[in-house]
């Protein structure tokens, strides 16, 4: 049971650490792997020199992204324009070490739409696909979260979240994938078409957050392991 998004180590439990580039010890338990990033509330109007220890951490082998960074209209240490101009920031630092992304957005989706398809513009110029992103703690509404999905991100769930969004989310992955026993999605299971669970900052057990989802959405926790697992794909890359 991957947990995508953390800023706590559980023993025996795969994770992405959300960590401090600044403070990063040498190495880690061999379940943990690294995010490093400008959280939008930490990004004052100085931020190139908080960001220098993350462009020099993003080259570490147990960094596997970026972020989480993005955007906060409601609580946040700069303006918009400046919070754009990091986030842009983030977005040419992960295209260079090609690394996903772990954002957060909270009442700036448009913001963020438009900055995808720039950034999808400006890798299709140089004949490659844009690194994947990663949407965490989505709270959304469905028609938001196929928004998102239809230009090409991926969604995060933590323990708050729309029950009709995650409905929404798992059928359209089901439909896109059918299998013939219906029971699981064949070859696309664990692949970036799928979506991921976290527990954020909150000091749990992932688990709690797989079996929660699991009773929602009836399916078996094996399963959901499975299928929210971005090792296989999202992160491929970056496995040793």
């Amino acid at each position: 049971m991957f947990n995508i998004h953390t800023y706590h180590i559980t023993p025996q439990e795969p994770c992405l650490l959300n960590a401090d580039a600044s403070t990063l010890q040498p190495s880690y338990p061999a379940q943990v792997a690294l995010s490093v990033g400008l959280h939008p509330w930490h990004v004052s109007d100085d931020w190139q020199e908080a960001f220098a220890p993350v462009c020099a951490a993003a080259e570490r082998t147990d960094v596997w992204a970026i972020g989480e960074c993005g955007f906060d209209k409601l609580k946040a240490g700069a303006s918009l324009a400046v919070q754009v101009e990091a986030f842009r920031a983030h977005i040419a630092l992960a295209e260079r070490v090609q690394k996903p992304m772990v954002i957060h957005c909270v009442k700036a989706f448009d913001e963020l739409l438009a900055l995808r398809k720039e950034t999808e513009e400006a890798a299709k110029r140089v004949g490659r696909l844009p690194q994947p992103w990663v949407v965490h703690g989505f709270r959304g509404k469905p028609e938001q979260a196929k928004q998102l999905m239809t230009k090409g991100m991926l969604l995060s769930f933590g323990h708050q979240y729309n029950l009709e969004t995650l409905r929404f989310v798992y059928a359209s992955l089901k439909a896109s994938s059918p299998s013939p026993s219906g029971s699981s999605f064949g070859k696309e299971e664990g692949s970036v078409n799928s979506f991921f669970l976290e527990t954020d900052d909150l000091p749990l057990s992932v688990r709690q957050i797989y079996e929660q989802v699991a009773r929602h959405l009836d399916v078996d926790v094996a399963h959901l392991s499975r299928l929210c697992d971005p090792r296989k794909k999202l992160f491929s890359r970056q496995i040793p």
